[in-house]
């Protein structure tokens, strides 16, 4: 697992944010998922096949995985590149069916120790009656070339007739496309913050509108929404701008990533105008030193001592 990766699935650890993360994708920033409601699930699902007589594991794993009012919420954060999986539909897909069917197992093994099926229900491996957990799978792209230009349903990678279509099963992947999005006010958590600079971190001065407007959150970035917005978007807030706050009775240490996009800005004028001012030096020395090859009463060597410039550089002059 890579550092985005990894970052990541740490970073919505937070019951708070995996919370804040399915609202803002899926609910439009209802608070429909309470972070309380989340429980511990188990992040991996195996599914066992005979395949030519022998026993075949396929093993799909999401990488982050809550449980929710008897509800299995999946998700997949993809790393923040110029990368598209084209068969995201398919991944998900698998990872439900072996979801699903990983839970009919515990069923079946739980009926095959109490005997208690008979006739269909034996050979089901459950009752009729009994239901599985529905399993909710959100892919969160952070792309920043491009949008999500791959399939977000089963049919758009089929080559299909349209009158074959209403016979042929559709799957629809719940996408959440960063570039997609002008705003991301749905958001409550510092996950706004990170969407914010991946989305906006090539436009400067988009950037900067997008950060006054939500200033007091900026200058009080927490250290998980630092190191994914460095992770995430490149954009570095070095730790000269941390600063201990109280909040809540404890401290946390806190950025101001508004003060360093400022400073980051100004030392960029002050570069341009020192490279100005040395360019414009450059060029009076070299306006000067062809005046006097044009004149002719000076060697070059004399030239280049009066002008100090390279040698090779007043020979290069007299040969244009």
């Amino acid at each position: 697992m890579g550092r985005k990766d990894t970052c990541q699935n740490d970073y919505l650890d937070d019951p708070v944010r995996f919370a804040d993360q399915v609202n803002g994708a899926l609910f439009g920033g209802r608070q429909v998922v309470k972070a309380q409601e989340l429980e511990e699930a188990e992040p991996q699902n195996v599914y066992q096949m005979k395949e030519n007589g022998r026993r075949k594991s396929y093993t799909v794993t999401s990488d982050k995985t809550r449980l929710w009012r008897g509800q299995l919420i999946h998700i997949i954060t993809l790393e923040n590149q110029n990368y598209v999986d084209y068969r995201m539909v398919l991944r998900n897909m698998l990872s439900e069916s072996v979801g699903y069917h990983k839970q009919w197992r515990r069923l079946r093994a739980g009926h095959e120790k109490e005997h208690d099926l008979r006739g269909d229900e034996y050979l089901s491996g459950m009752r009729k009656d009994e239901k599985f957990i529905p399993i909710i799978t959100l892919v969160v792209y952070c792309g920043t070339e491009h949008t999500w230009d791959g399939a977000k349903t089963l049919h758009e990678l089929l080559e299909i007739d349209e009158e074959m279509k209403a016979y042929v099963s559709d799957y629809r992947l719940n996408l959440y496309d960063c570039l997609a999005h002008e705003s991301f006010a749905e958001y409550r958590t510092g996950l706004r913050q990170v969407f914010e600079t991946v989305r906006y971190g090539a436009d400067k001065r988009k950037l900067k509108e997008v950060m006054e407007a939500s200033r007091e959150a900026y200058e009080k970035i927490d250290s998980e929404t630092r190191e994914m917005i460095e992770v995430m978007a490149n954009v570095k807030i070095p730790e000269k701008y941390g600063h201990v706050v109280n909040e809540n009775g404890r401290e946390e240490k806190r950025y101001n990533m508004c003060k360093a996009f400022e400073d980051y800005r100004q030392e960029g004028v002050e570069e341009g105008i020192e490279k100005g001012i040395e360019k414009g030096i450059e060029k009076g020395y070299m306006d000067a030193a062809q005046r006097m090859l044009r004149a002719g009463k000076l060697s070059y060597e004399e030239i280049a001592e009066y002008t100090a410039l390279p040698l090779e550089e007043i020979q290069k002059l007299a040969m244009v």
